[in-house]
């Protein structure tokens, strides 16, 4: 049976996303999204309201298809563009997921994986974290009759990245006909050691599909430009299912224009890093326990309600972890360097009232 009142039985389980909250204040300062603090380069926004001329026209993306390409030293025809990483999670549980089969998750889990492969009808199966990180061992487990596995690395809400020689032997583990999603968002603001070879993994493990996003080092989080890179029968299958023009002529522009600006991207991604490592010693000096984090964000262990009002008061906000499945948590955004130390003000207060 179908209709109205079974499409909404079937959906209603499925929680909606929250999105980060700005707060007006001194500071000024969304800490709640993991957005990119110092956004796209000059050249780029240039770029952005030029191509505001073209509206009119259908978007073309054979050009930035293939600079992306060669940026990375892939074949055209290995990668995907997509409106966003999201529509990659949608179009991945579309094509691969359905009633009856099994979707592979760490709990917590990237959200809308688990949202999109609900919607698909899939069931879930889920692999509590160890310290933050995804389990390989007993994921590699739960995938064995399995049709998708979502590994995000770093994962998002920990920050916590897989250990690349166990991301191999993981791999060797799972079906070759169970589909393992690596989704390297946050790749860019990992420790050089700690990024593993992913298109070598690719090349050797044709079931694999790595997902990466222009939304975080490349600051281009409000046009929606993602991407697959996988093995051409995968791409294929994938490009069949999208929407024509998923990816706006505006997009495409600044994704030219992003990638010819290499120095911006680097200082950007070193600017994160920096201000995590002062946010995590702050943290370790005031003795408040956070996971490690390779992410452009900390996730540390502090009532939200403790610590919202005087943020609020300063004009910044942090994600309240209950809504990311860690509660009595809060997930820190890396913002500007005055940002970032009025937050520490706030918790060297929170902490010295204590």
């Amino acid at each position: 049976m179908g209709g109205i009142s079974e499409a909404l039985r079937r959906v209603a389980h499925i929680p909606a996303y929250q999105p980060g909250r700005a707060s007006p204040g001194p500071a000024a300062g969304k800490l709640s999204s993991n957005e990119a603090p110092l956004g796209p380069a000059p050249s780029v926004r240039q770029a952005i309201a030029a191509a505001g001329g073209q509206a009119s026209r259908y978007p073309e993306q054979a050009d930035s298809h293939e600079l992306i390409a060669e940026h990375l030293g892939v074949p055209t025809s290995q990668l995907l563009l997509t409106n966003g990483s999201d529509e990659l999670c949608y179009l991945i549980a579309s094509v691969f997921l359905g009633p009856g089969s099994i979707a592979v998750l760490g709990e917590p889990c990237y959200q809308i994986d688990a949202a999109v492969s609900l919607l698909a009808g899939a069931a879930l199966r889920r692999v509590p974290l160890a310290a933050g990180a995804h389990d390989l061992a007993e994921m590699a487990k739960a995938a064995r009759d399995a049709a998708v596995v979502w590994l995000p690395s770093p994962h998002n809400p920990t920050g916590v990245t897989v250990d690349a020689s166990e991301l191999q032997g993981f791999l060797e583990e799972v079906p070759p006909d169970c589909l393992v999603v690596l989704d390297e968002a946050y790749r860019a603001y990992a420790d050089p050691a700690l990024r593993p070879d992913s298109l070598a993994l690719l090349r050797r493990y044709p079931n694999l599909l790595i997902q990466r996003t222009l939304s975080k080092d490349w600051a281009l989080a409000g046009l929606r430009v993602g991407y697959a890179i996988a093995a051409e029968r995968l791409v294929s299958a994938l490009a069949r299912t999208r929407a024509p023009f998923s990816v706006n002529s505006v997009a495409l522009a600044a994704v030219r224009a992003a990638l010819r600006e290499a120095a911006w991207h680097d200082m950007s991604v070193a600017r994160v890093r920096e201000e995590r490592s002062r946010l995590e010693a702050e943290l370790a000096r005031l003795g408040i326990e956070h996971f490690p984090s390779q992410a452009n964000f900390v996730t540390a262990r502090i009532e939200h309600a403790a610590i919202a009002p005087a943020l609020r008061a300063a004009g910044l906000t942090v994600r309240d972890g209950d809504d990311l499945g860690i509660p009595g948590g809060v997930r820190i955004s890396v913002g500007w360097a005055p940002q970032m130390a009025v937050l520490r003000g706030v918790l060297r207060q929170l902490s010295s009232a204590e």
